[in-house]
């Protein structure tokens, strides 16, 4: 009967639990797992993992008295869920929690699972007809599967905790087992050992090779101090005794080879021979073969089903204790992101009246952080800079615009001009791959392009629109830099925009937002900002340069004065070894008038040469005080009045609330994820809340987490 297994069960794991103390911290971890909260955060259970036919289902066997089936060539298919909780009605329940891979219709159908049990005999009718129920039975079937078995016994003197049996590990293929298999069984038994408040009980088989069988190897690597790993080696009846394999298990259960922090622990299981022995009949084997073997040289608390029970209990119980205070931090920290997370999905709305009024909501936020933004204001937790946050800079588009600008101005000096032109006294720098010309070089050109463009000025004077002609080709990059220009600033404001909506709505609602409203105003407005610096670049390339800023002749005079300095100087030098800085009060006559000579010959006019000079030298000037007052033009003129001020009004209140009803339909209407993903946070928030209630309870009751 159903009554009797579970009083069965009760009895074989009471060992488990002493303590009124430790009753309480067991209840407060089932109620948590009996509302789902397991389902979200990670509770305190045992698993029971070692390669296949290592022993792991007789050993499960042992420890809560149900008879798992431990066939030769059987092997662990799915992971088995054994909780354990007290009631005041002894009861069994077997059902199948779906794998998160399964669509819809697969996980209903598992969910409808259910297997009703009156003795220890059912329990192999069970777990094939599970099987069946999980596509691993028949012509074609998998061998793995990564949905759940639970099996729930609930009795009044039960213990509450959780046994997990999982699937064998082992490496290689065959017929029956190919090595993605292999692969689907090691993910699955290294997720359950990642949870980490379960305590891991890794099974070694002592009749084959330690080498062979890496379920401490995976152990360690999940949980490298140990601190929740107890070895277990079973089978150690089945070596020779007196081998050189006893001898190596041996000294691994005293711990001197593979330490771990628990430790490790012998146990005897039944065999196939003794397979029909009676609990009590297992434990007497098991001790008599410990008391006549070289086993005895182990401390006891180290041997056998009872000791295993009583270290389990004490590993628990501090797991427990330790675990708790985290589970409520995860717990508190699930339900603010569920609440976010529904916010952010706003209510239900079905009507037009809900989806505008989602709408309007979205864009009074939307409006305030995009002013916030372009206002430089960031005090916002939207704006808030977290240490290893990679788009806090983004986020903040004052900040965003204002590098891209300084870059923008700082392109626009350095690669700007299309020619650079090399004083003939002055090494070039190289700061580019630009091209670059001596001046001597390109006074020829001028003097070219002076012959090309003769109007009715006299002999050695010069056309004044030789200065627009040279200037119209040194700014040529301005256009593709400028181009360049509004792309990025473009994409800062739609990067912003794309992580405002991420944090005020639903992916959905984000996702249609920016397609059919945001992403086309943001292209209109770039549209509108290419035509102004399309404007502001016009008269620069087709127009005669026209300036009324005295900066022009300052910098020809500057550039000129620079010039003649320099070449006064090597004049002098030349002539008697002294220049202006370092010529001394007693040079002699002779060296000053050879002095005069080179200075009269060295700054006798050339009308031909002076006027390409001029032009030249008027061109460069022209070019210094356009190419400032272009820059100044496009951030303030373009990018800030026809972009930057404008995104508010992108989606703002008023927007919204012109919007048609075809729109309104289109940007606020919720499909069925929405839908679904709100039920399931509403349904997580709820089992969290319950969870969270709980555990308050629980605090104010004992005043503590580490009950003594």
């Amino acid at each position: 009967m159903a009554m009797d297994l579970a009083q069965d069960i009760s009895q074989k794991t009471s060992g488990l639990i002493q303590s009124s103390n430790h009753r309480d911290l067991l209840d407060i971890v089932d109620s948590l797992r009996s509302h789902g909260v397991s389902h979200y955060v990670d509770l305190p259970q045992i698993i029971v993992c070692g390669s296949q036919s290592s022993g792991k289902s007789s050993t499960l066997e042992s420890l809560s008295g149900i008879a798992f089936p431990t066939a030769e060539g059987l092997c662990t298919r799915f992971a088995t869920e054994l909780v354990l909780r007290r009631g005041d009605k002894p009861e069994i329940k077997v059902h199948i929690q779906p794998s998160t891979s399964r669509d819809k219709n697969e996980r209903a159908r598992l969910l409808s699972f259910t297997g009703k049990t009156k003795d220890q005999n059912d329990f192999p009718r069970i777990i094939e007809a599970a099987k069946e129920a999980m596509g691993l039975s028949g012509e074609g079937s998998k061998i793995f599967s990564t949905d759940i078995l639970r099996i729930e016994s609930t009795s009044p003197s039960a213990p509450n905790l959780t046994l997990v049996d999982l699937p064998g590990l082992f490496g290689a293929s065959d017929k029956n087992q190919s090595d993605d298999d292999a692969a689907l069984v090691q993910d699955l038994v290294v997720s359950y050992m990642r949870q980490r408040r379960s305590i891991i009980l890794a099974v070694v088989a002592a009749d084959n090779p330690f080498a062979n069988q890496p379920v401490t190897k995976f152990a360690r690597e999940v949980d490298p101090s140990g601190s929740r790993t107890l070895g277990l080696i079973t089978k150690p009846d089945k070596i020779d005794s007196d081998s050189e394999s006893e001898r190596y298990y041996l000294e691994l259960a005293q711990n001197l080879n593979v330490k771990l922090h628990l430790g490790w622990h012998v146990l005897r299981n039944r065999s196939h021979v003794t397979a029909n022995d009676t609990i009590e009949e297992r434990d007497k084997r098991e001790k008599e073969f410990f008391a006549n073997s070289v086993w005895q040289a182990l401390d006891p608390s180290n041997l056998g089903v009872e000791s295993l029970r009583s270290r389990l209990r004490k590993i628990l119980w501090k797991q427990i204790q330790t675990g708790l205070p985290g589970v409520k931090t995860e717990v508190q920290t699930g339900i603010k992101d569920c609440r976010n997370k529904l916010a952010l999905l706003g209510k239900a709305r079905s009507t037009m009246r809900e989806k505008h009024s989602y709408l309007q909501r979205i864009s009074s936020v939307l409006s305030k952080l995009v002013q916030a933004a372009i206002d430089g204001v960031y005090a916002d937790q939207f704006f808030e800079s977290i240490p290893g946050q990679q788009d806090a800079f983004e986020r903040r588009l004052r900040a965003h615009v204002q590098k891209i600008l300084s870059d923008y101005a700082e392109k626009m000096r350095v690669d700007g001009h299309a020619l650079e032109i090399v004083e003939d006294d002055l090494q070039p720098t190289r700061t580019s791959s630009r091209r670059y010309m001596m001046r001597m070089d390109y006074l020829e050109v001028v003097k070219d392009l002076m012959v090309e463009c003769r109007g009715r000025e006299l002999p050695g004077t010069f056309n004044p629109l030789v200065v627009g002609d040279l200037f119209s080709r040194q700014c040529k990059p301005w256009e593709m830099i400028t181009q360049n220009l509004v792309e990025q600033i473009h994409e800062a404001a739609a990067s912003t925009f794309n992580r405002i909506t991420a944090e005020i709505c639903d992916n959905n609602t984000k996702t249609r937002l920016m397609k059919h409203h945001i992403q086309p105003a943001l292209h209109r407005l770039r549209g509108d900002l290419k035509d102004k610096v399309d404007e502001l670049l016009e008269p620069h390339l087709s127009i005669h340069p026209i300036t009324y800023n005295d900066y022009l002749t300052e910098t020809v005079q500057e550039i000129q004065t620079k010039r003649h300095d320099r070449k006064f100087d090597n004049l002098s030098k030349e002539a008697c070894g002294y220049t202006t800085k370092t010529a001394a009060a007693q040079a002699n006559t002779v060296a000053l008038q050879k002095l005069l000579i080179y200075l009269q010959r060295g700054t006798r006019p050339n009308v031909e040469e002076y006027s390409a000079s001029l032009a030249a030298d008027v061109a460069a000037a022209y070019y210094q005080v356009a190419l400032k007052k272009f820059i100044d033009d496009v951030s303030v003129n373009a990018i800030e009045t026809c972009l930057i001020q404008c995104l508010p009004s992108v989606f703002s209140p008023d927007v919204v609330w012109d919007l048609m009803a075809e729109d309104v339909e289109k940007l606020g209407s919720e499909d069925d994820e929405t839908i679904k993903e709100r039920t399931e946070l509403g349904k997580k928030l709820e089992i969290l809340e319950t969870g969270l209630k709980d555990l308050d309870a629980f605090t104010a009751r004992s005043g503590t987490y580490a009950v003594a």
